[in-house]
């Protein structure tokens, strides 16, 4: 089967949908995929076995950034997004995110083809101004009741959505990580030329204001000398965060920057806690299953995160770490010291992690309800 997905990022660091391509791949699809172009990319590609077909928005270089002219731009990128797809001709097109629905619901009119929509995010729940709102949820109400199947990241979103439109059966698709666990490394001492009793939690993804920069900062005054905090990862927050670190001349916080993602991996298995203090601003940080959580698992590492329902639920299921309020820098300290100051606890933390990998939150056996879906298409 001939499949089209449709993405609205450069993809180059867009792992689900990587996996996603990869797997329908290895269940002999053939995928193509359609996504943004910039300076850095190139126009067509092969990656990993998914055909990679960029668009240039040339209105991108030429109007400011704000909501009227971003309008213009999506605009463009929606009529050459269409226009590629008709010509590729393709068996089903398949959505990432709100962003691409309307493509592919214009594509499924015009090719009558089925439409496969992958919700990555509540989109609607993010902090849009009034009139980019209503175009958002215009666009989903029509284009997800349309739909012939809809993934969801986690079961919580899933029934968000199912409430929203009168629509059922959304199947969840969580971010987790392929079967692999990873050996614990020293990559992260060396490199900061730690000594063997410091220890190193570990923050990696998006860095921005809201997913809880400045309460992790702050925690480092209620931790003690030995425990440095390392940070992985880019965002509209680094800039912020290094001015921070040179003018208070701090030597525990290290900011190092985005990683390749081949690299990420032995950087993760070099930490002692893995931490995520995503703060609720919306329902879709309330409601998120971060992928961070099942890189942290897969490389053993016992987890400190904030205390929403989707998190909650695997943490204390699998007894990996612990839960706090995300707003509070003292009580993410003293989480982080009951795991350190008790090797029984983190040992035994550890050991689920890997387990739950092993046994549950493990891409294998989590992608087969998506492969399934299609199989059945091509019989």
């Amino acid at each position: 089967m001939k499949i089209l997905m449709v993405l609205m990022n450069e993809f180059t660091h867009d792992l689900r949908v990587l996996k996603e391509g990869k797997s329908l791949i290895e269940s002999g699809h053939d995928v193509n995929l359609i996504a943004l172009k910039d300076d850095h990319t190139l126009a067509v590609e092969m990656t990993e076995g998914i055909h990679v077909f960029r668009i240039q928005v040339k209105s991108r270089s030429i109007l400011p950034k704000n909501y009227i002219f971003w309008f213009i731009k999506y605009l463009e990128f929606v009529k050459k997004a269409i226009h590629k797809g008709k010509k590729l001709k393709p068996d089903i097109v398949h959505c990432h995110d709100l962003n691409t629905l309307i493509i592919g619901t214009i594509l499924k009119k015009k090719l009558k083809i089925p439409l496969v929509y992958d919700s990555h995010e509540l989109y609607l729940d993010r902090n849009f101004p009034k009139p980019v709102h209503v175009i958002w949820k215009t666009i989903e109400r029509y284009g997800i009741r349309r739909a012939d199947k809809v993934f969801v990241e986690n079961p919580s979103r899933g029934l968000i959505l199912e409430k929203r439109y009168g629509i059922h059966g959304t199947i969840p698709l969580r971010n987790c990580q392929q079967l692999k666990v990873y050996s614990r490394t020293d990559v992260l001492k060396r490199k900061l030329e730690l000594g063997s009793k410091e220890r190193i939690v570990l923050y990696q993804g998006i860095v921005t204001k809201a997913r809880g920069m400045d309460t992790l900062l702050e925690m480092m005054n209620f931790l003690p000398d030995f425990v440095h905090l390392v940070i992985l990862g880019d965002g509209a927050y680094f800039n912020v965060i290094k001015d921070y670190i040179d003018n208070k001349k701090l030597r525990r916080i290290h900011l190092l920057g985005q990683i390749p993602l081949h690299d990420l991996p032995s950087y993760t298995a070099s930490a002692d806690i893995g931490i995520s203090l995503i703060q609720n601003i919306n329902k879709n940080h309330y409601y998120a299953l971060s992928n961070k959580i099942f890189e942290y698992m897969s490389a053993g590492l016992p987890v400190v995160f904030s205390d929403f329902p989707e998190m909650r639920r695997v943490i204390t299921e699998e007894q990996v770490g612990l839960v706090v309020d995300e707003t509070n820098p003292d009580k993410a300290a003293q989480a982080v010291m009951t795991i350190l100051n008790n090797p029984d606890l983190y040992n035994r933390m550890s050991r689920n992690a890997i387990k739950a990998v092993q046994e549950k939150y493990n891409w294998d056996k989590e992608v087969q309800i998506l492969k399934d879906y299609y199989d059945s298409l091509s019989k």
